[in-house]
Formats: structure tokens, C-alpha cells, sequence
């Protein structure tokens, strides 16, 4: 990573680590997938603060964020809110990874006036009407099937799955490392649980970019986010040679997607 500033804020559930970059005019807010760390934004956040305020974090339960009482997507999505208070943040570009972009959509859901845009990365939609009784069921019994997976081949497998190549498998792995099988199956299920209780249909009313790697296998990612896209005309972007954590997978197009939409926002917002 370039030069950062690692810091902290303390609430009554716990405290909750960040890590600050650059100070361009505008902000940008990188949130990890589940069971991932502040470490998944490592390429982002060398691009991107020689030009903009980047800011990655341990969302709570994770890293360096732990303990952490009561965690959900809401909680999770009020404290990225509180970091931008305090780092005075009037409104940030918001770009979530897999649950990142659940707790992006939360945050931006209930404090609109505080989100520039939205970059959701191999995640989905939170609105309830995407997901069928199937789907729903389908979410429900994954953390009770991971608990009974060996340990390594959980993690090995995890690994696996979220990334293609070498480097971005190794940050998985090592990543993964730090957490007990028992957590790893209570963070999906807080994630999927957190997912029944945005049962509204909505539109952010926002630009919102779409991104999905084009060798993304986990559950149907890529479904949603094709649907999403076409329901709202959002824009969808696909990441070649990338799997889940696409924006690690390949860096250098991912970079490349999200540089050119947020150079079109803030443009627009400079008109």
C-alpha cells in the first residue's frame, strides 16, 4: 500500500480500524467481501489515492475489527457511515466487494446524502424481490453445511473459488487463516441473514456501476448482477481473466472500469 494512516473509531459494539491514503478532493470508501480484510483493496488503494481520499477498512467481525458485539450488514453499514464523520466526509464514492456491496447499498440506502456513487463488485442487490423461495433456502442452509467441512479444506476450497490466480489465492488463504471454522459459517450466515430483511423494492438514486468477474462461479453472482443491471439500466462491467474477488484477480482492468466511471461522475458533478 502508499503511505497510510491507520486508524480507529470506538463505538459501544467495538472498534472499528481503517486506513486512510492520499487527499484528493473527492473520497472513495473500499469495502471488503466476508471474511476478507482491508488487504483486498492493496492494488486500489495505490491507484487510486494519487488522485482521490482512498479509504479501506476492517468491517466489523473482521481483521483487526474484532470483537465486534451484534454484528449485521446494518450495523456494519452505520459504521462506514461514522468513519465518514470522522474524517469530515460531507459524501463519498461508495465501492463494495461481495458483502462490501451489501453493506455499500445499506449505507446508501439510509443515507443517501451522504453517497456520491455506488461500484458494487461480484456482489447483488439487496431488494428481496430478486430472490426466489428457492434462493432463500438455498442461502439459509450454506453456513450449517460449511460447519461440516474439514477446517483446511474450507479454507482451501473458499480460497479457490473467490480467486483465479496465485497472489489474489494466497491473500484469500492467509486472510482466511485468521478465522475459526465457527466464524467463518456465523459471518455468512449474520450476511444472509442480513439479506431477509430488506424486503422493499428501491432504486438508489445515484450512478451505480455494476462489475462481475467473468470467471465468477459463487452461487449465482453472476445472475443477479446481469439481472440487476438490465431491471435498473445500470451499467455492467465484466472483468476478464477474474473470478469473485475480481478487483484483486485482474487490477489492472478492474482499475481501469472503475476509473473511468468515477472520472464520469465527478465530472458531472463539477458541471
Amino acid at each position: 500500500m502508499p503511505d497510510t494512516q491507520h486508524k480507529y473509531i470506538q463505538g459501544e459494539r467495538g472498534a472499528v480500524h481503517y486506513w486512510v491514503a492520499g487527499q484528493g478532493e473527492h473520497s472513495i470508501v473500499f469495502t471488503h467481501g466476508a471474511t476478507m480484510d482491508h488487504g483486498l483493496f492493496q492494488y486500489q488503494m495505490d491507484y487510486f489515492s494519487q488522485r482521490y481520499q482512498a479509504i479501506t477498512w476492517d468491517a466489523p467481525l473482521h481483521g483487526l475489527s474484532r470483537p465486534y458485539m451484534d454484528f449485521s450488514l446494518g450495523n456494519a453499514a452505520v459504521e462506514l457511515v461514522r468513519i465518514l464523520d470522522a474524517e469530515a466526509i460531507d459524501r463519498a464514492h461508495l465501492v463494495g466487494q461481495s458483502m462490501g456491496g451489501f453493506i455499500s447499498q445499506i449505507a446508501a440506502r439510509d443515507y443517501p446524502d451522504r453517497v456520491l456513487s455506488l461500484t458494487a463488485i461480484d456482489s447483488s442487490p439487496i431488494q428481496g424481490s430478486y430472490y426466489s423461495a428457492q434462493d432463500n433456502w438455498l442461502l439459509a442452509i450454506t453456513p450449517p453445511l460449511l460447519r461440516l467441512y474439514p477446517y483446511n479444506t474450507l479454507i482451501n476450497s473458499i480460497a479457490k473459488q473467490i480467486a483465479l490466480h496465485e497472489p489474489a489465492r494466497a491473500y484469500a488463504l492467509e486472510t482466511l487463516k485468521d478465522y475459526t471454522k465457527e466464524e467463518i459459517a456465523h459471518i455468512m450466515g449474520q450476511v444472509y441473514q442480513g439479506l431477509q430483511t430488506y424486503k422493499g423494492d428501491f432504486r438508489l438514486p445515484f450512478p451505480l456501476l455494476i462489475v462481475v468477474g467473468e470467471e465468477d462461479r459463487t452461487g449465482k453472482v453472476r445472475a443477479y448482477s446481469a439481472r440487476w443491471a438490465k431491471e435498473e439500466e445500470r451499467s455492467l462491467k465484466i472483468i476478464p481473466d477474474a473470478a469473485h474477488n475480481a478487483n484483486m484477480d485482474n487490477p489492472a482492468a478492474f482499475n481501469r472500469v472503475l476509473d473511468e466511471f468515477l472520472t464520469a461522475v465527478v465530472s458531472n458533478e463539477d458541471v
